[in-house]
């Protein structure tokens, strides 16, 4: 790559452009879920330096470092390095009942696909497009995922919970699983080092 200084905001900048080319030409990442996708790189951060706030990953890193743009960049690739070599313990995935689709469904929000009507105002959808299942996962630190499974994609919400119990109940921030759903009653749980989707992967605020 060329950023033409040695800088994380030229790093940044070199990458935002990356991901807008992905996003113009629809480049979608299905298989495997391990690496994490990039998307996650803003909460690993965070988890790696102590603090959660909305300032994004460059940002968090800049300020640690006390503003110098080389020694961030530095930095970064330490932590992605890091970020690259996380895996899953186990998981656990429990299939959607009649009354929790029907709980979902009732719960209308702007999503991130969303767009406006004709007045201009934003249209209000459920959080996922006929949700089947959900999978609460452990990682190798000690943060766990949530995923919900469509027909068409694999929906991952961005947020690091601090136990497995934390991302399958509703909460306040992070939400978990039970927000959207109400209560889930039957989860199976598997001991597995990666797992994989024939579907796209999508994400959700």
């Amino acid at each position: 790559m060329f950023l033409g200084s040695n800088s994380i905001t030229a790093l940044r900048h070199f990458l935002d452009g990356y991901q807008a080319a992905e996003r113009e030409y629809a480049v979608c990442r299905k298989g495997e879920l391990f690496p994490l996708p990039f998307q996650y790189m803003h909460e690993y951060v965070g988890y790696r330096l102590k603090e959660r706030n909305n300032m994004g990953w460059t940002c968090q890193i800049l300020n640690a470092c006390g503003g110098a743009e080389d020694v961030a960049l530095q930095k970064f690739f330490e932590f992605y390095d890091e970020f690259r070599q996380i895996r899953m313990r186990r998981y656990w995935k429990a299939v959607l009942s009649e009354d929790n689709i029907a709980r979902h469904d009732q719960v209308k929000c702007v999503s991130h696909s969303d767009g406006t009507d004709v007045e201009g105002d934003h249209v209000m959808n459920p959080a996922y497009r006929n949700p089947l299942a959900v999978y609460v996962m452990e990682l190798t630190i000690p943060v766990c995922i949530f995923a919900v499974e469509t027909e068409t994609d694999l929906c991952l919400a961005r947020w690091f919970f601090t136990s497995a119990e934390k991302a399958k109940r509703a909460g306040m921030f992070p939400r978990g699983v039970e927000a959207c759903f109400g209560p889930v009653d039957v989860w199976k749980e598997f001991s597995a080092r990666n797992i994989s989707f024939d579907k796209k992967f999508d994400f959700v605020l």
